[in-house]
């Protein structure tokens, strides 16, 4: 008899009767609770929308059992006006639109809150190179401290206080991992998905660069998940993995689209770090790589023990009546996707020239193999962004997640200058 896939076991491990005790217990130990009292569930802290090329899903949350409500317009057209049963996780879907639409949700009788779905044309994916950028900032490791960062953002000029895009032509990095630790993972990311458009519209950027954490929420590595983002997958009835399924959410696809490595200017760009060793020495292909590797059975059914990853036919053939998929790869192929998304020299892993101080000569090699001057890193947690190798490395990491960032300008002799830029206060120069 076969095992049943990962999406049938979750189905069948979906709450019943206890989801109220289970939320209860989980809120206690969640946080933050707002100033009304209650736990931040409604709106994008608690938002999951499904898209296929045939329909849309939008599920949403209300404080206690209520009914719900959803409009869905394009313009001044209303393609969907409906109200939910009283419940306190709502489900609706519709046809697929085949344009962008809005969003209004919420409690039929409380508030509504608005959210940009973009279903039409998506611009080609980012090559990961940029020229021209005369301020740099770099946002490390966020993990769902979404207040903080709206702060740090919002001193630097960045967003307004409706958290809305006014940083003109500037360029903003956040440098991987949004997910977990932190309780706001998931209005982080409704957050960061509406200020990449509104960036680039107004001739600037906030760019999503890929880390260690969304890889491992990706593969179903839930070891970091904070409590209050478990009982939102909870209450929604699917696991937190699809909550952001790379196939199947707006959210998920999305981040499955980022660059894992960026090149702006003469600055180098990765979570980890980029070893020497790594190839090919061009970003837009690096990332092409990526990609690939993120679209492939083998990369979305990692964390899944009813695969059997074989490397011949006969082998395939051998388990085929014990296991629901069998994926066919050759070991260098795997090794190859190792190397490049989980191995500990990996773009997402890396930590050795944060770490260690002897490194000059391997950093030296990597920067020339890009055609770069500085390297800039998270990952590995400092104390304040700062620099290493002379300048050549910049750690952007925080113990206090999203507490400072980097600003990279240049000088009147075309020289890097690196600042911290506070939550409080003008940057001060690194």
């Amino acid at each position: 008899m076969m095992n049943p896939s990962r999406h049938e076991r979750l189905r069948r491990s979906s709450p019943g009767p206890m989801l109220a005790l289970v939320a209860v217990v989980l809120a206690l130990l969640a946080g933050p609770i707002s100033a009304s009292g209650q736990m931040d569930i409604e709106g994008e802290f608690g938002l999951r929308v499904t898209a296929s090329s045939e329909e849309v899903g939008v599920g949403w949350l209300t404080d206690g059992i209520q009914n719900g409500s959803l409009r869905v317009q394009v313009g001044d057209s209303v393609l969907l006006d409906v109200t939910t049963q009283a419940a306190g996780a709502h489900y609706v879907t519709l046809p697929r639109p085949t344009t962008d639409v809005v969003i209004q949700y919420g409690a039929a009788a409380g508030a509504r809150y608005e959210t940009q779905l973009r279903l039409g044309r998506e611009p080609p994916p980012e090559s990961g190179e940029l020229t021209g950028v005369d301020s740099l900032f770099v946002v490390g490791d966020v993990h769902g401290e979404y207040d903080r960062l709206r702060r740090l953002l919002a001193n630097a000029g960045l967003v307004n206080e409706d958290a809305r895009w006014t940083g003109g032509r500037r360029h903003v990095v956040f440098l991987g991992d949004l997910f977990d630790r932190g309780a706001d993972v998931t209005r982080t990311l409704w957050f960061l998905y509406r200020l990449e458009h509104e960036a680039r519209a107004a001739g600037g950027g906030a760019h999503v660069v890929l880390g260690n954490h969304e890889t491992m929420i990706f593969t179903q590595d839930l070891r970091y998940v904070g409590p209050k983002e478990q009982l939102l997958a909870r209450l929604h009835r699917v696991s937190y993995t699809e909550m952001f399924d790379i196939r199947t959410t707006v959210l998920g696809r999305w981040l499955a689209g980022r660059p894992g490595l960026m090149r702006i200017d003469g600055a180098l760009l990765a979570h980890g770090g980029v070893v020497p060793e790594i190839t090919p020495h061009a970003v837009a292909a690096v990332n092409d790589s990526v990609r690939a590797y993120l679209a492939e059975d083998l990369f979305y059914r990692w964390g899944d023990t009813t695969v059997a990853l074989a490397t011949d036919s006969a082998i395939a053939e051998a388990v085929r009546d014990q296991y629901a998929e069998v994926i066919v790869m050759d070991s260098s192929a795997v090794a190859r996707r190792m190397a490049l998304i989980f191995d500990e020299r990996s773009l997402f892993w890396y930590r050795g020239y944060v770490q260690l101080d002897t490194l000059g000569a391997a950093l030296d090699r990597a920067l020339a193999n890009f055609d770069a001057e500085v390297h800039i890193v998270a990952h590995t947690p400092v104390p304040a962004v700062g620099s290493r190798y002379d300048g050549r490395l910049l750690a952007v990491d925080l113990e206090d997640a999203a507490s400072e960032m980097l600003l990279l300008t240049r000088d009147a002799q075309g020289r890097y200058r690196a600042w911290r830029a506070k939550l409080t206060g003008p940057p001060e120069p690194i």
